[in-house]
């Protein structure tokens, strides 16, 4: 198995964990805040989701992420350029999903997209490191592996603790 074989194997289980994590949450357990200050589910999904479509549609394919080019941003009534990163905690906490079931639907076009991307995209196209705004010189196997895989993995972490602290079943192992 080449690289970009287990990058296309990995994204795949990894959206399939992100899926089973959230699809069936209620509104208060989306939102709910450990200690009251920790980060919610919901913070961490919608973080987690919209880096992956800057990441790769943005930075990687220079093309409107699906948040902008789908109007999700107006959809959702909240900022067409924010992701998360630098929030301070009031403005991370502010974050509200009205709709999980609007909001997977977004998700999923999301991951639709990483996906194609990583099923045309050609190894040769992934070496070159280059100066990506935000993330400083990397090629694009760091970008996918380092940003939208290990970071992602770490907010899917997050989301089964939060959900273990409400009672509910966190990491399926």
């Amino acid at each position: 198995m080449g690289s970009l074989d287990f990058f296309r194997s990995f994204l795949k289980n990894f959206h399939n964990s992100f899926r089973d994590a959230v699809k069936d949450l209620t509104d208060e357990q989306l939102h709910f805040r450990p200690l009251g200050k920790g980060n919610s589910i919901a913070f961490a999904l919608w973080h987690t989701v919209r880096t992956e479509d800057m990441v790769v549609n943005f930075l990687l394919q220079k093309k409107p992420p699906v948040w902008n080019a789908e109007g999700w941003d107006k959809k959702f009534g909240m900022d067409p350029k924010a992701q998360g990163t630098g929030m301070t905690d009031e403005q991370a906490a502010s974050i509200r999903i009205a709709s999980l079931g609007e909001f997977l639907k977004y998700m999923e076009n999301v991951f639709r997209a990483s996906e194609a991307y990583l099923d045309i995209v050609k190894e040769a196209d992934l070496e070159p490191v280059q100066e990506y705004q935000f993330l400083g010189k990397r090629n694009g196997y760091q970008v996918i592996g380092g940003v939208v895989l290990q970071h992602g993995s770490g907010h899917l972490g997050e989301i089964w603790y939060v959900k273990g602290l409400q009672g509910l079943k966190g990491s399926p192992i």
